[in-house]
């Protein structure tokens, strides 16, 4: 046999890692999984749709290792080896585990290319010959299923288990080609949703190495011990996955999707605990859209809504790639926590700002023009909570407000 393994071995390594132990482990990542689909049903967010999807294949992987684990304890801890059913069931949950524990990169592949990039399952070359290649090596593999479905005693067989293994082998190399053509999707998804959540960029590097190169470094052992590590990686993908967008929920505004007026102050409070962080190069620059209400009064709250997200586009386009905090902090204000360094200071933001407002407004057919009233500080031991700096930068504003009070409608 080739690699030094026979089925012997690993029907004992089944029975090893297939104990109680495995039974625990899928009721509770059954619990888990149940829970968090019950808590995205009011969400239609991009995450929710990649939770969605991969639950749905982890709770039929749930229900095959459990029965998978529940017939392995019957027969080996209860001595039931004499029910030739049992054995059957038992054969063909082994080779089902193998098949799902296969095709689970490819699915996940689908999933996340038609999230990163709207690629639906049969478009594309790469999702065609990806689909053609899993589909070839399943009919393959279920027909030898079938085969030693009928006939238990034939897998034992020196020729038979040996071809058997060779499928199994081959299985895994497609899993692991479908590991190779997901992996840099995977990686900007993973990516994107740890970018400015709260974990750090540490762990943000952790579970990239957890959720994405892991398992292709281990798909070896899951494949040839049928051990569930793809199965507990996707489990805690998916918790991730619902503790980020749950975190976002909270700290992020609805419409604009921008940081909101609590995650601003969690992440000022942050940088008053350290006094390295307070230096005169922080500011806060508080911005607000002028005669905003007459918007809504006159053109009605869409158009409102259209300006804000139209406002928080601009603001992103002008914001530095680091050291730039964007937040909604009610209604049309807008606050940019920002650090200067270099090139990168307060008026280069105002200016660029101003320059993206005014391409909108050259662009949009919206019967109003943009404009706003900005108001900036630096920090200074006077401010000596989060409250002090940010009315400071909103006095700025509004003495810039009041300067422009009778102005028409237009670019700062």
């Amino acid at each position: 046999m080739q690699f030094g393994l026979d089925l012997l071995s690993l029907d004992r390594s089944y029975h090893f890692f297939y104990g109680h132990s495995i039974i625990y482990l899928v009721l509770a990542a059954f619990f888990v999984i149940s829970r968090i689909k019950y808590n995205e049903r009011s969400n239609r967010t991009s995450n929710t749709y990649v939770i969605s999807k991969v639950s749905n294949l982890l709770l039929v992987q749930c229900l095959a290792l459990g029965l998978y684990s529940v017939l392995n304890v019957l027969i080996y801890d209860f001595g039931f080896q004499s029910f030739d059913i049992l054995d059957r069931i038992y054969l063909i949950l082994t080779f089902c585990i193998l098949l799902i524990n296969s095709i689970c990169p490819y699915y996940l592949f689908i999933v996340i290319r038609k999230q990163i990039r709207s690629i639906g399952t049969f478009q594309g070359v790469m999702n065609r010959a990806a689909f053609m290649l899993v589909s070839l090596f399943c009919l393959v593999y279920l027909v030898f299923v079938l085969k030693f479905a009928f006939n238990s005693d034939e897998i034992m067989t020196t020729s038979s288990g040996s071809v058997l293994f060779k499928i199994v082998i081959f299985l895994s190399l497609s899993q692991f080609l479908c590991f190779l053509l997901t992996i840099k999707d995977v990686h900007l998804f993973v990516s994107e949703l740890l970018h400015g959540a709260f974990l750090s960029k540490r762990a943000a590097l952790f579970g990239l190495v957890l959720f994405v190169y892991g398992p292709m470094l281990v798909w070896p052992l899951s494949i040839i011990y049928l051990l569930p590590i793809f199965f507990i990686a996707l489990v805690s993908f998916v918790f991730v996955v619902h503790m980020v967008s749950q975190s976002r929920a909270v700290s992020r505004d609805f419409l604009t999707g921008m940081n909101n007026r609590n995650e601003l102050y969690r992440y000022l409070s942050r940088l008053f605990e350290k006094d390295d962080d307070l230096t005169p190069a922080l500011n806060i620059i508080f911005i607000d859209i002028n005669k905003f209400k007459s918007i809504n009064d006159t053109f009605g709250h869409s158009q409102g809504d259209k300006a804000l997200i139209c406002m928080a586009n601009c603001l992103r386009q002008s914001a530095y790639s680091k050291d730039c905090f964007l937040s909604r902090y009610a209604g049309d204000e807008f606050i940019i926590v920002l650090r200067e360094s270099g090139e990168n200071t307060v008026q280069k933001f105002i200016d660029t700002l101003n320059q993206k407002i005014k391409q909108a407004n050259d662009t949009n057919t919206d019967p109003y023009r943009l404009s706003v009233a900005i108001g900036s500080v630096s920090y200074s031991e006077e401010y000596d909570s989060v409250e002090k700096f940010i009315e400071a930068a909103d006095r700025k504003m509004y003495d810039r407000k009041a300067d422009s009070s009778r102005a028409a409608p237009s670019i700062m």
